[in-house]
């Protein structure tokens, strides 16, 4: 039995030894630090602690920074994944909001030119467009439901774009200025000319315009505007700008290739003369 009991006698010792030193240690530090003395003590263990705790510490750090990403890969490919999809999304609003901020420029500088026109046109949106280069047609969101009719001019802020040429009660068809069957009257807008002559289409993205006489005072640069016969279209619609002049074969008239001033391949929303 006793041979059983020492063992454990012996560890209470040892404690009972440790606490006695321990209270011995801090009533000797009490002491010291109330008579105002350093603790020697204290000192020593700082000294012989303060070199191998830092050089722990430092290689603590160094360990953590050289193996933190294995603990912490999958919070960083988490963030990872959503900082992409956060940046998606941005782009995604910023190409809104730039596609906003373009219909806006195009819709005030439309709403300028429908307060400065003599009439009041109708707005179209363009739900259409036939895929056959030989027709220049597009398909409107307005029809004869509308006030619409066969013939109704139809404009941009830029210039004219055709004739409706066919009708539903919610839509219309027109007819382009570019296409081979179109055709409208035109006119050289400087005052000291005033050459007239038909402007018509080639399907091409130049206009031609035909029948000038050989004597008709016609440009490079030159804009032309319809001249209002015919009594589809009215006069002073800007058709485009002179690029070229020459002579029909005979010398009996000239013709003149023009750029239109309509892009009629980015039409967006147009303007109906009901």
């Amino acid at each position: 039995m006793r041979s059983e009991r020492t063992p454990v006698a012996r560890r209470f010792q040892a404690v009972l030894v440790f606490l006695i030193l321990g209270a011995l240690a801090g009533f000797w530090h009490n002491r010291s630090m109330a008579n105002g003395k350093p603790d020697v003590l204290a000192v020593i263990l700082r000294t012989v602690i303060a070199p191998p705790a830092r050089i722990l510490g430092g290689f603590s750090r160094w360990c953590s920074v050289q193996t933190g990403w294995l603990f912490h890969g999958r919070t960083l490919a988490r963030e990872n994944t959503e900082m992409h999809a956060r940046i998606a999304q941005l782009e995604g609003d910023n190409i809104r909001l730039h596609e906003a901020e373009i219909n806006y420029n195009r819709l005030r500088l439309d709403l300028g030119f429908i307060q400065s026109a003599h009439f009041r046109p109708l707005s179209a949106d363009v739900i259409w467009r036939r895929p056959d280069p030989k027709f220049d047609t597009i398909t409107l969101s307005r029809g004869s439901s509308d006030g619409i009719h066969v013939n109704s001019v139809v404009i941009t802020r830029n210039g004219l774009v055709g004739k409706v040429t066919e009708l539903t009660p919610t839509t219309c068809s027109v007819l382009m200025l570019t296409d081979q069957n179109s055709g409208a009257g035109a006119r050289v807008q400087r005052a000291d000319s005033r050459a007239t002559g038909v402007c018509k289409g080639d399907n091409s993205h130049l206009l031609t315009v035909l029948y000038l006489p050989n004597d008709a005072d016609i440009k490079i640069g030159d804009i032309l505007v319809t001249s209002g016969l015919g009594g589809i279209f009215p006069a002073g619609i800007a058709l485009g700008t002179v690029t070229e002049v020459k002579e029909d074969e005979g010398n009996l008239l000239k013709r003149a290739k023009v750029k239109p001033a309509v892009d009629f391949d980015k039409l967006e929303e147009v303007y109906i003369l009901p």
